[in-house]
């Protein structure tokens, strides 16, 4: 069943026409990657779905419910978690004190300690300000803020930028958990090693349309990371 499928949709920031007629779907529970190039329009898509763009057209749907005319604040409490890239936490608050407001936020009755107990790194953690932590611990910290909001669709924007190997392989390692957990991801991911590793199903995006899509081995089958991507699958990232 496919929890998001997108009709004919376009989306504008003032005169710039970034995405032209995108259709796809994702199916529940899925791990889908979105590839292309910097300037393919991959941000804007997510951000279209959330309605975080001056102005987009077309049908988008979460499950059986038409998102249309739906703020980004509706969308969340739907069941949608969007991570950008420029994810911020709230410094002065602690960890703890900044996944109970996430929870709050949407009235969820998701058990802080089971989501903690799942990204136990955070435990030493949990009375330090948000704001003094690593750039990786604060990716973690947001993993956790959107498992407490109990959603179904996770969009993660380039969740591995910046971060070193490790902690680029454990944020792997959640995605793979959540899909465990019966909740979709939709992936931009720069890291071609890591997308192909963990998605199900890629669509490739360039100049704002969708070109092609496939399977992880049908991707490697039809060298379909060196045609649209200029690299091939043994590169570390894109």
């Amino acid at each position: 069943m496919a929890i998001l499928s997108l009709e004919g949709v376009h989306a504008y920031y003032g005169k710039a026409h970034i995405l032209q007629g995108v259709s796809f779907s994702v199916e529940q529970p899925s791990v889908v990657g979105i590839f292309g190039r910097n300037g393919a329009g991959k941000t804007t898509l997510l951000r279209t779905i959330m309605n975080l763009v001056p102005r987009c057209e077309g049908v988008i749907r979460y499950g059986a419910r038409d998102l249309t005319g739906l703020s980004a604040d509706a969308r969340t409490r739907a069941g949608i978690v969007y991570m950008s890239q420029d994810l911020r936490v709230f410094p002065d608050l602690s960890v703890r004190e900044n996944c109970v407001a996430a929870r709050e936020a949407v009235r969820s009755n998701v058990s802080f300690d089971e989501v903690i107990g799942q990204i136990p790194e955070l435990i030493p953690h949990l009375d330090r300000p948000a704001g003094k932590l690593s750039g990786g611990q604060q990716q973690l910290v947001g993993f956790a803020r959107s498992l407490l909001m109990g959603s179904n669709l996770f969009m993660l924007d380039e969740p591995t930028e910046g971060l070193m190997p490790l902690l680029v392989s454990r944020v792997g390692e959640i995605v793979r958990s959540l899909k465990h957990r019966a909740i979709t991801v939709l992936l931009v991911e720069q890291n071609v090693q890591l997308g192909m590793g963990i998605c199900d199903h890629i669509y490739f995006l360039e100049k704002g349309r969708i070109v092609d899509q496939a399977t992880p081995p049908e991707v490697r089958a039809k060298h379909l990371l060196e045609r649209y991507l200029g690299v091939s699958h043994q590169s570390p990232s894109m």
